[in-house]
């Protein structure tokens, strides 16, 4: 997870923003190539969103509220 408000919110916010700036669009003629761009989008938030979240372990016998 990404805690709300966090520094790590406010990096992967900034990298995906960096990443959707740096696709290039000019190359959609079909949908396959459309396809292609969307694939790599989801790949790209899927790095980033990796690399800024925390680990978080919920205990066996933790109560929830």
């Amino acid at each position: 997870m990404i805690v709300k408000d966090s520094e790590e919110k406010s990096v992967f916010v900034k990298e995906l923003i960096e990443a959707f700036k740096d696709i290039d669009i000019s190359i959609l003629s079909n949908v396959e190539q459309l396809e292609n761009v969307i694939l790599s989008l989801a790949n790209l938030m899927e790095r980033i969103w990796v690399k800024n979240l925390k680990s978080v372990k919920i205990p066996k016998y933790s109560k929830s509220w």
